[in-house]
């Protein structure tokens, strides 16, 4: 079976793609990924087909724009939806492009979110089957467990059905965007968010997350059928992580501090901010550098690193401080280490809300929010064990699922 995956957005939304597309490979489908230009070696290392999208998303997360959208929470959410707005439209400008030569080239398809309306355009001209995978729960359900932004937060209400439906209703003015696109280079008529809910509507999913974490409420309908993550374990191999290693063996198990692919105009005050907190809390930190340019202020206290495998990495920390992005999360849930969620943009305060409800982070913040004395906190509670039973139970749960291998078999 022929496979096409698109994958948009950043590192932590196309990672997960790759793991599905391993999984496929490894069952003896011919699959292509396309995503942005800059993940080329990420997926041909790992043996699947790429096609660049026209688009370099690391630039993007560097320019003003994705600094505007990504550096920080919004406490006004239609400021935040305007910046995804601007975001959305200037990295889909060379989308359709590279996306139209495809047309009926697989029998199955799998978009995103992003992707979801760019697709449903694609199959309805040159057709194939199409499943959208959704990293994060985006179905109206009664559930708070499963709802982004829920209004009743204690119980199953109709509200949430309600607040549920207004989130999938903002974010079609703006996911609708790179479909329209697409539509208009086919010759069909853009659909705008009609379109973009349609396509969501009629769009069977499968949901990569843990069960545990996201419980399929009975009002889904088993639409989308939960999976459990799609982990993509990367090897150890260069010197930097190796002498890591090394630090890493000297003492006390450290945090991990880093958000990412979250930039920000406050690199300089935000590194001081954490060598501040660890310096007091007399806790080691390893800081990842991330798409913000953090550094060490302190080297005595705290270790700056680039990329380095979660996989690996969290496994020997005490906890670890996040954006709360689903990749991350699930990397430390797997790990059965606690966390602390600084949420800034989408579906992390979600993910920062179910750490907390699980009992196996910290009581999360959103990203203006932080604070040397919250950090301290964070760092203090780790370093006496706060949360790490639990934390180590949920782990255990989440490493017996086989979240690509149970995609597979959902989506041939």
């Amino acid at each position: 079976m022929k496979v096409n995956i698109l994958a948009a957005g950043s590192r932590g939304d196309v990672q997960p793609m790759v793991a599905l597309g391993v999984g496929l490979t490894r069952a003896g489908h011919d699959v292509t990924l396309c995503a942005g230009d800059d993940f080329e070696d990420l997926v041909s290392r790992h043996g699947v087909r790429f096609v660049p999208a026209g688009v370099h998303i690391g630039d993007l997360i560097a320019s003003p724009l994705g600094v505007e959208w990504l550096g920080h929470s919004s406490r006004n959410p239609f400021h935040e939806l305007a910046a995804l707005r601007r975001f959305v439209r200037a990295s889909t400008q060379g989308y359709a492009g590279a996306l139209v030569p495809l047309v009926g080239s697989a029998d199955l398809w799998v978009s995103g979110l992003l992707t979801v309306h760019t697709v449903d355009a694609l199959v309805s001209v040159g057709g194939g089957r199409h499943v959208v995978a959704e990293l994060a729960p985006m179905r109206p359900t009664r559930a708070a467990s499963a709802t982004l932004a829920p209004a009743v937060h204690k119980r199953s209400s109709i509200a949430n059905v309600v607040a549920g439906q207004a989130t999938l209703q903002a974010i079609s003015s703006v996911f609708s965007l790179p479909g329209d696109r697409v539509r208009a280079e086919l010759g069909l008529p853009q659909t705008g968010r009609r379109g973009f809910l349609g396509a969501i509507r009629r769009t069977p999913g499968v949901l990569a997350a843990s069960p545990l974490v996201v419980p399929p409420p009975a009002d889904w309908g088993g639409n989308p059928r939960p999976t459990g993550y799609w982990f993509l374990d990367e090897e150890v191999t260069s010197a930097p992580e190796r002498e890591l290693a090394a630090y890493l063996a000297q003492g006390p198990r450290p945090t991990y501090v880093g958000f990412g692919s979250m930039s920000t105009r406050e690199a300089v005050a935000t590194s001081a901010m954490v060598a501040e907190a660890a310096r007091a809390a007399g806790v080691r930190v390893v800081l990842h550098e991330g798409a913000a340019g953090l550094g060490s202020t302190d080297d005595e206290w705290v270790r700056c690193v680039g990329d380095v495998p979660h996989g690996w990495l969290f496994e020997q920390v005490a906890g670890v401080v996040h954006h709360g992005g689903a990749g991350t999360t699930a990397a430390a849930l797997r790990a059965g280490v606690p966390q602390a969620v600084v949420s800034h943009i989408g579906d992390q305060p979600y993910w920062g809300r179910r750490v907390w409800e699980l009992g196996v982070g910290a009581r999360p913040v959103r990203r203006h929010e932080l604070c040397v004395e919250w950090l301290v906190s964070v760092l203090k509670g780790f370093a006496r064990g706060e949360g790490a039973a639990r934390a180590a139970c949920v782990g255990a749960e989440i490493r017996r699922e086989d979240g690509v291998g149970r995609a597979v078999e959902l989506l041939t």
